[in-house]
């Protein structure tokens, strides 16, 4: 099984036209089972931006499977703010150019994929003592939680399940920063759906490894961006996470200015979580 994991784009200023077109060759080239966009499709969510959004999700979609979720870029916070507004208008856009389901669930043979929106704008429950985190924290109500469980619970027992949100549940390596605004919790809350892989971006800054939580060990594929917006100097990049038997790995796929087109930069093996 392969599951190509891109986030992040950004189409608009700060987006580089060289690097989606490679990845576009990619996709249209090479066999995938699946492919995951976890959120950050536009920039300012303009029309133009969701537009050109909607050709790469088509293309995408003509070549595998696609589950794609919002990111809070994608999410015109200003509509609702605080529940003053309307909370549809937010994704008026989204849904309009790229999806209607904000949370959608992707079954493929051998795994089950849940989408879990965690771009909430500006609410109650997403408000933090630090004012930077306004409008681009993320938060995941108890609702949701439980739906993804649920989708998991019923998907058939040897499935691999994913799940995919644009927040990261892991505290950013290089930006030190929690993506959801229950901070650790958020990993403990992810764990509980049964998710054995955590798909996300968000923090620009790319990612594979392993962590446990509330006694359950699950595997996390943390996409960069394709854009100008790198963190810390790092590489534009995507990852590309392969199942076979009982072992996941996930490569990182750097940009390579010299090369114009994204290479192999690490991969990382792990062994799948026993079956209950």
């Amino acid at each position: 099984m392969r599951i190509l994991h891109a986030s992040d784009l950004h189409f608009g200023m700060p987006g580089v036209a060289e690097r989606v077109t490679a990845l576009e060759t990619f996709i249209t080239s090479e066999p995938l089972d699946a492919i995951v966009v976890s959120g950050d499709l536009s920039q300012r969510t303009r029309r133009w931006e969701f537009e050109r959004a909607a050709r790469f999700v088509r293309l995408c979609e003509s070549a595998a499977p696609t589950i794609v979720v919002p990111g809070n870029h994608d999410c015109a916070w200003w509509m609702n703010v605080c529940g003053l507004g309307s909370r549809r208008a937010m994704f008026s856009r989204y849904r309009r150019f790229i999806r209607d389901d904000l949370e959608p669930v992707l079954r493929i043979p051998g795994a089950t994929i849940v989408g879990v929106n965690s771009s909430q704008g500006i609410q109650p429950y997403t408000l933090t003592m630090r004012p930077r985190d306004l409008s681009v924290v993320g938060a995941v109500r108890p609702a949701q939680w439980e739906r993804a469980r649920a989708a998991f619970a019923a998907a058939p027992a040897s499935d691999l399940r994913l799940l995919v949100l644009h927040h990261n549940v892991l505290r950013g390596s290089i930006s030190h920063r929690w993506g959801l605004a229950t901070r650790a919790r958020g990993m403990a809350q992810a764990a509980a759906t049964g998710a054995e892989v955590i798909f996300s971006g968000h923090d620009h800054g790319q990612d594979a490894g392993e962590a446990t939580a509330e006694g359950k060990r699950f595997v996390v594929s943390a996409a960069g961006t394709l854009t100008s917006r790198v963190r810390g100097g790092l590489p534009s990049a995507w990852n590309l996470v392969e199942v076979s038997g009982e072992t996941i790995a996930i490569e990182i796929r750097e940009w390579q200015r010299e090369a114009a087109s994204f290479r192999a930069a690490r991969r990382a093996e792990f062994a799948r979580r026993p079956r209950a």
